[in-house]
């Protein structure tokens, strides 16, 4: 069943409840389980190559791949407190909603606990999830090891995906039933491309996924990439083709919240 979403205005929702942030944009930073399940970087430089031999699509969802040349990315504007420094840069990042077929998607403004959305299709599992902006692959988790019995908050996300944007934003992705075998680490996608199939992995209750929205933290952690602030206004411009950049709100965060990547990683 079709969840309808609760349309909400395009404003911008200030604050947020998790622990204080600090940020590194750039770095290198790399884990991988020992099982080779899940690998991640923090933050990639935004010209890596393309991992897959496969072209990146165009904009249009659904439309056949082909080479997509990144955005061009113009002089930076600084938010800075204390010791905090964060880069918010001008692009032209593309977004849309995560879904194949955002006219039939439905998301509700709240979410439980923490600040995220849960986005459902017609038709429920099964459906073709999509980068929601142009991008870098710095997470990936093919396999779920969720157990109920421990309920490690870690792997509740199942299969996922998070991607750095051209804007400096990370965002992530879970609840995959399946991963496309040309998303990995490293690997440049154009808002648009598939990333897998809607599903319930991890400690779902029904088909959707899960998407929260966040800034890129140098390390693996579990309570910042979940997502940070709401994501529903932007979902709902980018519904109507309003090019609504998450960056200017994230960068107020990581301003305000320094060390909620280092609390998070300990």
């Amino acid at each position: 069943m079709l969840i309808v979403a609760g349309w909400a205005s395009a404003a911008l929702v200030a604050g947020c409840a998790p622990p204080a942030e600090r940020v590194t944009m750039h770095t290198d930073a790399m884990q991988t389980e020992a099982n080779g399940a899940v690998v991640s970087m923090a933050a990639v430089p935004a010209t890596a190559p393309v991992a897959s031999p496969t072209p990146l699509p165009t904009t249009s969802v659904g439309a056949d791949r082909r080479t997509a040349a990144p955005p061009r990315v113009a002089a930076p504007a600084v938010v800075s407190e204390g010791a905090t420094r964060v880069s918010v840069p001008t692009t032209t990042t593309r977004y849309v909603v995560p879904v194949a077929d955002p006219a039939r998607a439905g998301w509700n403004p709240t979410h439980a606990s923490y600040r995220a959305t849960d986005i459902f299709v017609a038709g429920g599992c099964g459906g073709t999830a999509v980068s929601p902006v142009d991008g870098v692959v710095v997470h990936v988790r093919t396999i779920d090891s969720w157990d109920r019995q421990v309920d490690d908050p870690a792997t509740r996300g199942g299969r996922s995906v998070a991607i750095r944007g051209f804007d400096g934003v990370r965002y992530y992705l879970a609840h995959f039933a399946t991963i496309d075998t040309e998303i990995v680490l490293g690997g440049r996608v154009a808002a648009g491309t598939p990333l897998g199939t809607v599903g319930e992995s991890g400690r779902a209750s029904a088909c959707h996924i899960h998407f929260g929205i966040s800034p890129p933290c140098p390390d693996e952690e579990w309570s910042v990439r979940r997502g940070v602030i709401w994501p529903y206004p932007y979902l709902d411009a980018w519904q109507r083709g309003d090019q609504l950049s998450p960056a200017p709100e994230i960068a107020a965060w990581v301003s305000a919240n320094p060390d909620a990547c280092s609390i998070a990683t300990e």
